[in-house]
């Protein structure tokens, strides 16, 4: 299964228009990890989402830490939200959790460390060889949580979910400077970058935990 993984919209046309081009790669699937409006309004989503539907590509979406939390009627709306929930596409299944652990600026959809060991672990589902772990925060002490000042501001819970569960795979967002691809464990993990800059990645899902990833770019 080929999957286009974008990020960190910010409410930019240009991060439409880039996914759009990129959907016309033909992926077997897409997702929209976070951020999708810069603070809102959740009705910004709604043009995004109707061209991903028209556009064919099965996908799914959670929302960021900018994204105020009634987009996730819209993500309903559109049925592509995959915040707290498992979906799947064939026999491949995705776990999502959106928005963040605590920053220092306020922003909508926050959660402390505790909600989002809570929110994790209220996910059930049977997960298989094949599964993707959809996050926009990373994961804690990684070189996707890494801010230019050389903090690591990702999150300690779903560092700890991920040492757990051990997905073959996780995508995340947030720290836009952390675009890149890591390792922790047994997980292959991977930081798209802006998509409004042109940036997004893609993973290759092959038999049981087989899974590649690579950064793409217009």
């Amino acid at each position: 299964m080929r999957i286009l993984v974008a990020a960190d919209f910010h409410g930019a046309s240009n991060g439409e228009l880039n996914l759009l081009k990129f959907l016309e790669r033909g992926y077997d699937c897409a997702l929209l990890i976070g951020d999708l409006t810069d603070f809102g309004p959740p009705e910004v989503a709604e043009g995004l989402m109707q061209r991903v539907k028209e556009s064919g590509v099965t996908a799914f979406s959670i929302p960021g830490n900018c994204d105020p939390k009634p987009i996730l009627q819209v993500l309903d709306k559109f049925d592509v939200n995959l915040h707290g929930r498992c979906r799947a596409v064939g026999d491949v299944n995705f776990v999502g959790l959106g928005g963040s652990n605590l920053t220092p600026f306020n922003t909508p959809f926050e959660m402390t460390e505790a909600e989002i060991q809570e929110e994790l672990a209220a996910v059930g589902c049977t997960k298989g060889e094949r599964w993707v772990l959809v996050t926009h925060a990373p994961p804690y002490d990684t070189a996707l949580d890494k801010i230019a000042a050389g903090t690591h501001v990702g999150s300690k819970s779903i560092r700890q979910y991920v040492e757990d569960e051990k997905p073959p795979a996780m995508v995340c967002g947030h720290v836009h400077e952390a675009r890149g691809i890591d390792r922790l464990g047994q997980t292959l993990m991977v930081n798209p970058g802006q998509i409004s800059k042109g940036l997004a990645a893609e993973l290759l899902i092959g038999n049981k935990r087989e899974v590649q990833a690579k950064l793409i770019e217009l």
